[in-house]
């Protein structure tokens, strides 16, 4: 119900897509071309001729190309399985933070309020209106890192690392590359704090918490493998992009910073 209180436009075919979005006036039309290239020649298109004189496909990262999301867009028109894409998504934010609390030992209800307020909060629900699917993507699988990470370092789990590298992966091919480096990050702080704190009075062995700390790395390294098809053109690409000269100077970088002043209006 929470979930159909902000996608049930979508339930009588309407796009939920702001008309002013980037996502409504290009995002568009990079995924019924890539929809459009599948169903017609059986591969993904790795050159989009309809941009200038023509620009790289998967390595311009033009959006979820090789992300579960684009199988939708096989059997439904492009419009609806975008639209799907996102509820699917923000469903996924709300169950992912109720398994995640419930394996932390809250209750029904706490875990319940707590998935709620996580998936209808202003940050994951207004992802919808610019179409920042990436975004809503690695969002909806962080709370599940998180489950996984508890499940392996606190209860040895051993399946969890597997799940953990797959999520991992899947948050490559998103692709969103800062959201996937805030939740590496986040990750990192987290194995961290299982691996070496006093939860309900358990303190985990040295030695167990190193091979843990190893196998959620080697999760890492086996997830950016996952995503590799995505990014290695990339690689290939960047020093053609029109963002490959980046920063010339410290000044001018840290010119987008937040003011420290703005903490107090925050």
């Amino acid at each position: 119900m929470a979930t159909l209180s902000l996608g049930y436009p979508a339930l009588v075919g309407k796009f939920l897509l702001n008309q002013n979005s980037d996502q409504y006036k290009a995002g568009y039309a990079f995924r019924e071309f890539a929809a459009t290239t599948l169903k017609t020649t059986g591969h993904f298109p790795l050159w989009n001729p309809y941009l200038l004189g023509g620009m790289p496909y998967v390595a311009a990262m033009h959006g979820d190309i090789f992300y579960p999301t684009f199988l939708l867009r096989m059997i439904m028109p492009t419009d609806i399985a975008m639209t799907w894409g996102f509820i699917i998504h923000i469903f996924l934010c709300g169950l992912f933070t109720y398994g995640f609390l419930r394996a932390l030992g809250y209750s029904f209800y706490g875990a319940l309020v707590g998935g709620i307020a996580y998936m209808m909060s202003g940050q994951i629900a207004s992802y919808v209106s610019p179409g920042h699917d990436g975004k809503l993507f690695v969002s909806a699988l962080f709370p599940l890192a998180l489950w996984m990470l508890y499940l392996g370092f606190r209860q040895g789990k051993n399946w969890s690392w597997g799940a953990f590298a797959l999520i991992i992966g899947l948050c490559v091919l998103s692709p969103h590359p800062q959201l996937l480096q805030y939740t590496l990050l986040t990750a990192g702080a987290y194995s961290l704090f299982l691996a070496f704190a006093t939860l309900d009075g358990v303190k985990l062995p040295r030695d167990v918490s190193i091979k843990r700390l190893g196998a959620a790395l080697l999760s890492v390294v086996v997830g950016l493998a996952i995503g590799a098809v995505q990014y290695l053109p990339v690689r290939e690409y960047v020093a053609w992009s029109p963002r490959a000269g980046g920063f010339g100077d410290y000044a001018t970088a840290t010119s987008y910073a937040w003011p420290p002043d703005e903490l107090l209006n925050a």
